[in-house]
């Protein structure tokens, strides 16, 4: 049907209520839906969420910003010829994000098109964003195809995104633009936009699992006695015994074939505590925390309170001998290359006692320096941080820099706090607010009493600026403001002086940012007072030495046998340090079940043939490898690897996009 052909079957609707069978599915569905809601086909925009709740929505959602961050940023340029935007909501239709051409932007504030709006059928009638919500699949809205008369000036197509997990819509991707630009490839690309941000979903996914487990296993001597549950922030139950998950089940039935752990995925993580003390009384909890948001947690049965939790349901006749037997836990035998230090077999020193003390071991004795260039990097480090002077770590992701600004903290004798800051993950609209926090009453929702911001609690100690690349053009305006006489004024509030050590720390080319414009150069400046770079790990002559440490803060009691060592050694590590903690995580877990050297060898990898070749080969076949590795993502690679996406495009025989 052409668009006079719709106007016309629309106030047919309108009038009588018949539907022209011509009509395509999803249209006619979501005008009976929006009769269904009474809307007024004279409403002229989408209702506007208050400020302190499209605040509240937007922190809510921050993953999914997130994951959503870089094709929104895309967008910018490539949607700018084509008079669109690019739309990111919430589940219920409120649009958290916008991003595109800035005349499309200004046009939609005049029906509410823009953050804040809420754009479910039952707000505003038929439009791409509603209908995809209802009908849970990609749907184009084009021009009077819309419900209200108003919106018919305006073509948009829109596509959920689900989480990768359990296929929850998590949000809604829309591509919107005046009707006069409609253009039939706009659901597609909205489908490879929604497809682009599930991927950096799930992989944002399989990271907090592999930290939650790591955080797991370090830990694990401290319950060696104990039963546990290790839950997700969705709510699943990655590893627990079986008597940890018969407590739950008993205290709470669920409905279906969900865990009943899984209504945690609905709650605000600070409420995770008290509903989990009644999915399981008298369990500790330890709730597991990453860059300050929740990522899970470990419920913790402990062996002096199992029988009034976990084992209600045996019979009262049992005898307390036989219940101790079926609660003891039981011990598997190791693998030859990897041992664990017991009471029937010879150290290879005094063991260590199987509680550890929660508090981690200082900074400045937990980075391994053996190395000689790192020593000279150290040494550097160390005499800067006595003169209090800014430093500027470079390195490939997962080297260590953050350990090194710790251990530069530590050197520097201040009494503060460290606090780091991922610079590439603070809002632009929430910048001032996050670095230099607010006064009571600065906006609606400020929370009584205002709020300290990141700057001011690191008053006295060292600020940390991690992924300094990636800051934003307009962050970076705001932290040369910072430097340039140290004051802090919050929203709101009144100015005052802070007493800050500075430390930053990069993967990205600044020097190729500052030619591009992305990155100032006048920051650059103030920032790389003292700058060092970091070697990857297979550069390094102490690979041994960062084994040892790893494992013994992963588990103590555990040794690394020389073949095990070697096989290790024998790796490219192309996430260098970062990668090599989850692999000796995974080695650590699996001792405890006894896994045959065929088992370890699959959670090694198998070993890269010998380098040989120019030094350009060597490059060219890392770069295809963690191209590979990253499922085809050119960004992602060129992050992992430190060097400029161009490279990447290179390497791969491509032209990058202009």
């Amino acid at each position: 049907m052409d668009q006079r052909d719709v106007r016309a079957a629309w106030e047919r609707f309108v009038e009588r209520g018949a539907l022209a069978s011509e009509l395509r599915s999803p249209v006619a569905n979501s005008w009976q839906r929006s009769r269904g809601h009474q809307v007024a086909i004279n409403r002229d925009k989408a209702p506007l969420a208050a400020e302190a709740e499209l605040f509240r929505q937007r922190a809510k959602h921050v993953a999914l910003r997130h994951a959503a961050r870089n094709a929104l940023e895309n967008s910018r340029t490539f949607l700018s010829d084509a008079h669109s935007i690019m739309i990111l909501t919430d589940p219920s239709g409120l649009i958290i994000d916008t991003e595109g051409d800035a005349r499309v932007i200004d046009a939609g504030r005049a029906v509410h098109l823009e953050h804040g709006g809420r754009w479910s059928e039952a707000d505003i009638g038929t439009n791409a964003i509603g209908a995809a919500m209802a009908e849970a699949r990609p749907v184009q809205i084009h021009g009077a195809e819309h419900f209200c008369a108003e919106v018919q000036r305006w073509t948009c197509a829109a596509v959920p995104v689900r989480d990768p997990v359990d296929g929850e819509v998590l949000g809604i991707v829309d591509i919107s633009g005046p009707a006069t630009t409609f253009n039939p490839h706009s659901l597609a690309l909205a489908v490879c936009v929604g497809q682009q941000v599930e991927s950096v979903l799930a992989r944002a996914i399989k990271e907090d699992h592999e930290r939650l487990l790591q955080h797991y296993v370090a830990k694990r001597a401290i319950w060696a006695t104990d039963d546990c549950l290790l839950i997700d922030r969705r709510g699943t139950i990655l590893h627990g015994s079986e008597l940890a998950r018969k407590a739950v089940r008993d205290n709470l039935r669920s409905d279906g074939h969900d865990p009943p752990t899984r209504i945690l995925k609905r709650l605000d993580f600070a409420e995770w505590p008290a509903k989990l003390k009644e999915l399981v009384p008298g369990a500790s909890i330890d709730l597991v925390a990453h860059d300050d948001t929740g990522i899970g947690a470990v419920v913790v049965l402990h062996a002096r309170r199992r029988l009034t939790v976990a084992d209600r349901g045996l019979q009262k006749q049992d005898h307390p001998a036989d219940l101790r037997k079926q609660l003891a836990p039981t011990r598997a035998l190791p693998p030859p290359s990897l041992r664990f230090c017991d009471e029937t077999s010879p150290p290879r020193q005094p063991c260590a006692p199987p509680r550890r003390p929660l508090s981690l071991p200082s900074p400045a004795t937990s980075f391994v320096a053996a190395d000689p260039t790192v020593q000279a990097v150290v040494r550097r480090v160390e005499v800067a941080a006595a003169r209090q002077m800014p430093i500027l770590i470079r390195g490939e992701t997962g080297t260590g820099k953050e350990q090194l600004a710790r251990h530069a903290h530590a050197a520097s004798g201040r009494k503060g706090a460290f606090v780091p800051v991922n610079c590439a993950a603070l809002p632009e609209s929430l910048i001032e607010a996050e670095l230099f926090g607010y006064a009571e009453g600065a906006f609606t929702g400020a929370r009584r009493g205002g709020a300290p911001g990141l700057v001011q609690e690191a008053d006295g100690g060292t600020l940390f600026l991690d992924e300094i690349g990636d800051m934003p053009v307009a962050l970076q305006a705001v932290l040369l403001r910072l430097i340039d006489d140290w004051t802090v004024r919050p929203v709101g509030g009144a100015r005052s002086r802070v007493d800050i050590f500075l430390v930053s720390a990069t993967n990205a080319g600044l020097e190729d940012a500052v030619a591009q414009g992305r990155f100032r150069s006048d920051l650059l400046y103030r920032l790389n007072t003292l700058e060092v770079t970091l070697p990857r790990l297979r550069d390094r002559t102490d690979f041994e030495s960062i084994v040892r440490r790893l494992i013994d803060d992963i588990d103590p009691g555990c040794e690394i046998a020389a073949p095990t060592m070697a096989a290790l050694a024998a790796r490219a590590w192309p996430g260098n340090i970062r990668e090599l903690r989850n692999i000796l995580a995974r080695l650590a877990l699996a001792g405890g079940d006894g896994p045959e050297a065929s088992v370890i060898a699959d959670l090694i990898g198998q070993a890269p043939p010998a380098k040989s070749g120019s030094l350009q080969d060597m490059q060219l076949a890392s770069i295809l490898a963690v191209h590979a590795e990253t499922a085809g993502n050119v960004s992602e690679t060129a992050r992992r690897l430190g060097v400029s996406r161009n490279t990447v495009y290179r390497a791969l025989g491509q032209t990058a996009p202009r």
